[in-house]
């Protein structure tokens, strides 16, 4: 049974790691980090960390949970900056209620920090994994929040979204939505479910990853553009002769227009 577990955690973790060098290597090869620079950095730090763990498991256990620690706290501070990126991109068309929907996620989120740094030090949380249990599972309420209010104002306003945008917004909708109901089963049924808890969190990313590289592989179509008036008569020179010559002859036919 032990090995069973053990296989089957492997299968994950390393399905996981392929998934992640495939988002990554597509995104390289299609240029797609700079229109996503967070969502890439936060895809990049969770590899660097995955190997980091690896490597450091392997050679200095000592130094593991240290680091493991160190790490996660990072990554869930990473990953909250992709909502920021989200709302950037949905938003784009609307810079003034952008920027004011990014200043109030900035400022809950920092909220979330303190209050969970603010019970460290007064002694009521003395153990990483409490710690960080507790911040995640504010972090995803919030997130959970605001992902909710993000949807229901691109249903009503009808924000148009591309399939890149779409992607990204479901995969990081089903990543909170399965968050939020593991910490909450985590919270009541305690040790008992820890070990549940892992595979369910790891099952979840790496169906996160395939949701991201299915949305991800394919090119955006560049939107249809259809040319002004303008853009026509520069174009079509003998179009503006054609314009020219009937101003000119509905003008003669007005009065007192042979004196101009």
């Amino acid at each position: 049974m032990y090995l069973r577990n053990a296989m089957l955690t492997q299968i994950l973790w390393w399905g996981g790691t392929l998934l992640l060098c495939l988002l990554l290597l597509r995104g390289v090869q299609a240029k797609w980090l700079f229109r996503f620079p967070l969502f890439y950095a936060y895809s990049s730090f969770v590899l660097l960390e995955t190997l980091s763990l690896f490597v450091s498991y392997r050679i200095a256990p000592h130094h593991y949970a240290q680091l493991y620690w160190t790490c996660r706290f990072v990554a869930l501070a990473l990953g909250s900056m992709v909502l920021f990126e989200i709302y950037r991109i949905a938003l784009q068309a609307y810079p003034g209620t952008a920027r004011v929907a990014r200043n109030l996620l900035f400022f809950v989120f920092a909220l979330a920090f303190a209050k969970v740094l603010v019970n460290y030090s007064n002694g009521s949380l003395w153990w990483p994994a409490k710690t960080y249990q507790e911040l995640e599972r504010n972090l995803r309420a919030v997130q959970a929040f605001a992902l909710v209010a993000l949807i229901v104002v691109i249903v009503a306003y009808a924000i148009p979204r591309d399939r890149h945008l779409k992607g990204i917004l479901a995969g990081y909708g089903l990543f909170v939505a399965s968050s939020v109901v593991d910490l909450s089963l985590l919270s009541k049924l305690g040790s008992s479910f820890q070990g549940v808890h892992v595979y369910i969190q790891q099952l979840s990313y790496d169906l996160v990853l395939c949701l991201w590289i299915f949305a991800l592989w394919s090119p955006v179509a560049e939107p249809s553009h259809s040319p002004s008036p303008l853009e026509l008569a520069a174009n079509h020179p003998a179009l503006v002769t054609h314009a020219r010559r009937k101003l000119e002859e509905i003008q003669l036919g007005l009065p007192g227009g042979a004196r101009r």
